[in-house]
């Protein structure tokens, strides 16, 4: 990073036309929300302003992930795509059962790594850059799966995936805290991460459709799936460059006293267009900080024991036997939209509803548990059918939940941007250990796999605990609601 980004101590910070002088990281400010002879921003203006906000960005966020994540879980469609006629990736590329588990966690490395390195330099660029690159770059790079021969160019190609891809999810909750204070990110934060699982509904019945294409041109049902889903990424990236609105500072679709208002709103320790993109004391302070390793547990006990599942469902869906490799990849879908309809619930229940977060990720946790405990001990196959639907549902809840806790527990630019980072980082182990957990010699009934699972989320259930207790909400409600936003507007 250049030395104008770089501070080695809290300092003054330049001085931007659309933000007051005096605010900065660590120094709230009233501002003055008259223009002129203007009345006061209200309640009813706010909504409208909020809407605005909403429209240009949020819709755009979400399409551009559920695109990512149907490019990170396809393989784990592809894994059964026309096995019975022998077109299968794993026969084509004489591919193992540990060979596979490590063609899947290979992306996972530098993915993890790079993370929360991605998500400062997007601070150090702007997000409308940093993001369609991150796009461009990944869908070019899925596109050349389907060029490998071997197991080790599949290695090569998805570990320089996963780098091109590295920091994507992070960024863009990053992005979200310059422009909405945590308590307004729950259903922002539902909706943007349910539809990443809504792309386990598309990528299956996309893989239902695409494995009818198997030997035309000579390709393999498998090669036409990452060729055709790279697409979207190289195209949307490229249209990101140009819509995003990068910060609140800078949006000019808002007037001067609308950007102001934005700004204001925002806590005193949020993170800010104008600091410096590394603080070393900011840094130094997040490392001491007892919550960003509560969390970081949380994280790697639910990725690798509520998540881990995701990334081998159709597989673990056919092991059951009663059912083909096409309609295991049909009946992965269920699940995922379970998963959109009650992410969204959630999301709107702690936003809107003042339910607690921690609570509710406890429950979410508690549940999952009790489906693994029934997976284990039931044998009728419809049952532990409907078991993966509630465990899927429930394991991709949690994280979105949790995401406006540990914004809020970071303070400032630089402590936020590696707090987000470093905790998303950690979630990576879903895909590094969660297909060695799930591992096919422990099929059909994946015994040991749902028992890692279990102790895990148990594991998840303490640590969430302990951080509400540490931050003082595990037995609080919020506002919420309409009498929040009224005194928002009036103090």
């Amino acid at each position: 990073m250049s030395s104008k980004n770089v501070s080695k101590e809290p300092s003054v910070q330049k001085v931007d036309p659309s933000r007051p002088a005096s605010m900065t990281d660590e120094t709230p400010t009233k501002v003055d929300l008259h223009d002129g002879d203007s009345d006061p921003i209200s309640v009813e203006q706010w909504k409208k302003i909020r809407k605005r906000i909403d429209i240009r960005i949020i819709p755009w966020l979400c399409f551009t992930y559920l695109v990512m994540r149907i490019d990170i879980n396809n393989i784990s469609n592809a894994a059964i795509m026309n096995i019975e006629k022998g077109h299968g990736i794993k026969k084509e590329l004489n591919l193992n059962a540990q060979d596979w588990n490590w063609a899947i966690s290979s992306f996972f490395y530098p993915y993890m790594f790079l993370e929360p390195i991605s998500t400062l330099l997007m601070k150090y660029t702007t997000p409308s850059f940093w993001l369609g690159r991150l796009m461009i770059m990944w869908g070019a790079i899925a596109m050349c799966i389907a060029a490998v021969q071997n197991y080790g160019s599949l290695i090569a190609v998805r570990t320089l995936l996963g780098a091109a891809e590295a920091g994507y999810y992070p960024c863009v909750i990053y992005y979200l805290a310059f422009w909405f204070r945590p308590e307004d990110l729950a259903v922002r934060i539902a909706l943007f991460y349910s539809f990443g699982q809504v792309s386990g509904f598309v990528g299956g019945f996309l893989a239902f459709a695409v494995s009818f294409l198997d030997q035309h041109g000579g390709l393999s049902g498998w090669r036409w799936l990452f060729l055709l889903e790279g697409i979207p990424a190289v195209l949307m990236g490229f249209v990101t460059l140009f819509i995003l609105p990068d910060y609140p500072e800078t949006a000019k679709f808002l007037d001067d006293p609308e950007r102001r208002y934005v700004i204001e709103r925002l806590p005193k320790t949020a993170p800010t267009k104008n600091a410096h993109t590394w603080d070393t004391q900011q840094a130094i302070d997040l490392m001491k900080e007892p919550t960003l390793w509560l969390f970081i547990i949380v994280w790697f006990c639910h990725a690798v024991g509520g998540f881990g599942l995701s990334y081998v469902l159709p597989t673990v869906i056919y092991d059951l036997g009663f059912t083909t490799s096409a309609m295991a990849n049909v009946l992965s879908m269920p699940p995922t939209a379970a998963t959109f309809v009650v992410l969204n619930i959630l999301g709107w229940l702690v936003q809107t509803k003042n339910w607690n977060p921690f609570r509710v990720a406890m429950g979410l946790e508690v549940t999952n548990i009790v489906c693994c405990v029934l997976l284990i001990t039931v044998k009728v196959t419809v049952v532990k059918y409907l078991c993966l639907i509630v465990a899927t549902a429930t394991a991709g809840s949690v994280y979105p939940i949790l995401w406006p806790k540990r914004v809020q527990a970071s303070r400032g630019t630089t402590a936020a941007g590696l707090a987000i980072g470093l905790t998303n980082a950690t979630a990576q182990f879903s895909g590094i250990l969660g297909p060695q957990v799930f591992s096919t010699v422990f099929g059909p009934t994946y015994k040991v796999s749902f028992l890692v699972c279990a102790g895990l989320l148990a594991g998840s259930v303490i640590s969430i605990a302990v951080t509400g207790i540490l931050m003082g909400e595990l037995w609080t409600t919020g506002k919420g609601g309409e009498k929040q936003e009224q005194e928002d507007v009036q103090r």
